[in-house]
């Protein structure tokens, strides 16, 4: 086991103090984001019903690759960029990708039921914090675990894309339920070990207020992106009739 409180900044007490209070600026500004993602997927899925091309555009094998493609392009570059960004670049910048995905969750999600959206909803938060706690208290070094689920993932979207370009190698019927099983076991690793990587984090930014408000706000990102992953997991596990 790994002692992940290596380098600690100050006294035990303050240092947990802080560490609390950078965690919940996280979730606070996730929830914000979320907020955001939500609203704007109601109007998508509003667009879409009055005008079905809509669907039809956002659903281009295309349009989904290059999707695919700019997430981790635009994590990787605000990243590098992120001490020499403001607080403003950094809000813009999770604010604008919680807008992107609320485009991309109402073409999802427009083809469920309001009740059914809601109890998967409420399903996604539960796991999501068990994980989240997981991640939080474990002793165990979880960055192993952590590159195995995001290699698992990446090829599993690599799949998706070419299944989305090659229709007739796409799951159906149960092979997508276990393809949708093996997505939500992967992104649940994901998150766990996301959130263990954001407490080893702030041990290491020594007390740098301004970059602990702008890694706050970053993590926040990529978190909603487990959790709206993790949402169309269960959603395409438990949303169906």
């Amino acid at each position: 086991m790994n002692d992940f409180n290596r380098g600690v900044i100050g006294g035990g007490v303050e240092t947990e103090v802080g560490l609390k209070s950078f965690m919940l600026g996280t979730y606070r500004w996730m929830m914000l984001a979320m907020i955001v993602t939500a609203g704007v997927a109601y109007v998508s899925g509003q667009a879409i019903l009055a005008n079905p091309g809509f669907a039809a555009l956002l659903g281009s094998p295309f349009v989904l690759l290059g999707f695919v493609i700019a997430i981790p392009v635009l994590f990787g570059s605000v990243a590098a960029k992120l001490p020499r960004m403001s607080m403003g670049g950094v809000l813009t910048f999770l604010f604008g990708f919680a807008a992107l995905m609320g485009v991309f969750t109402g073409v999802i999600t427009i083809a469920y039921r309001a009740d059914v959206l809601l109890k998967v909803f409420f399903m996604t938060v539960g796991l999501f914090a068990a994980l989240s706690m997981f991640g939080y208290t474990t002793k165990t070094d979880l960055t192993p675990y952590l590159k195995f689920a995001a290699i698992g993932f990446a090829v599993f979207v690599a799949f998706a894309v070419l299944g989305a370009f090659i229709p007739a190698i796409a799951p159906t019927g149960t092979a997508q339920l276990v393809m949708s099983g093996v997505g939500l076991v992967l992104i649940s690793v994901i998150t766990a070990g996301q959130t263990q990587k954001l407490k080893s984090l702030y041990y290491g930014l020594g007390g740098d207020l301004e970059m602990m408000n702008k890694w706050a706000a970053m993590g926040a990102a990529s978190l909603l992106l487990s959790f709206i992953n993790m949402f169309q997991f269960l959603l395409a596990i438990f949303g169906r009739d």
